[in-house]
């Protein structure tokens, strides 16, 4: 396969493990976090949905938002990314082939999250569409977002307090998403709560169509979000170093 965008692709890859601060967030703080959160957990399936839902956003927000806002950021000073735009490749392949490692590896991590919640004693999600509309929809709700946030980071060093305010809205709305048990639309609201509504009712009892019609609201809140997270990456996002 030698499409620019694989190419691009695998030099990103390249470049994000030689860095050992993202490498590390990416990487081995998701894997360590989601399986402690899943080691000696007991009750029932909305104890291990809150479970669930914090594995994925740990995923989301290390691997995908933070790698993404860092990664970007790096590029973007070191002008690579504009290096590369006037070449040949169009400035949609440079970012496609800039996002797809992280984007590949957060869904894996996913993927993985799940098979050691499920052999830790987690119910099988009895609804795996929920499950897969939570993880795509809050995978590109979180590349948005990075590339929002890029904007306004100087370094990828500086990633790490600039994602703070997205990473305690991801946390704090699945939490709050969780314990109201979806009844509350202002959870649903907030950024993670709607991601946290869907791995729910993924495990709740019923049909698929009963399912998919209660969550809804949760997947209008998590388009209004990636619709929001878009329009600001659009008109905030820049090629030229901040300095």
């Amino acid at each position: 396969m030698n499409s620019p965008v694989f190419a691009l692709a695998t030099t990103e890859a390249k470049l994000l493990l030689r860095n050992k601060t993202v490498a590390t967030t990416a990487i081995l703080i998701p894997l360590l976090m989601g399986f402690a959160m899943a080691t000696g957990v007991g009750g029932g399936a909305r104890t291990w949905a809150m479970v669930l839902s914090l594995q994925m956003l740990f995923v989301l927000g290390f691997t995908v938002y933070f790698t993404v806002t860092a990664s970007v950021t790096s590029r973007r000073e070191d002008l690579y990314l504009k290096r590369l735009c006037s070449a040949e490749p169009s400035p949609v392949v440079v970012l496609t082939g800039t996002l797809l490692p992280s984007v590949v590896l957060g869904l894996l991590q996913v993927v993985v999250m799940t098979v050691i919640a499920v052999a830790a004693g987690a119910p099988v999600p009895g609804n795996p569409v929920l499950v897969a509309l939570a993880a795509v929809g809050g995978t590109v709700m979180c590349i948005a977002a990075g590339l929002a946030t890029s904007a306004h980071t100087s370094t990828s060093e500086q990633a790490q307090i600039t994602t703070l305010p997205f990473f305690m809205a991801l946390f704090a709305g699945a939490v709050w998403a969780s314990v109201s048990g979806g009844t509350n639309l202002l959870a649903l609201a907030v950024p993670g709560g709607a991601v946290a509504d869907l791995v729910r009712r993924s495990l709740a009892e019923g049909d698929w169509l009963t399912q998919l019609t209660g969550a809804l609201p949760a997947m209008g809140m998590l388009l209004a979000w990636i619709v929001v997270a878009g329009l600001l990456a659009r008109r905030w996002f820049r090629w030229e170093p901040r300095s």
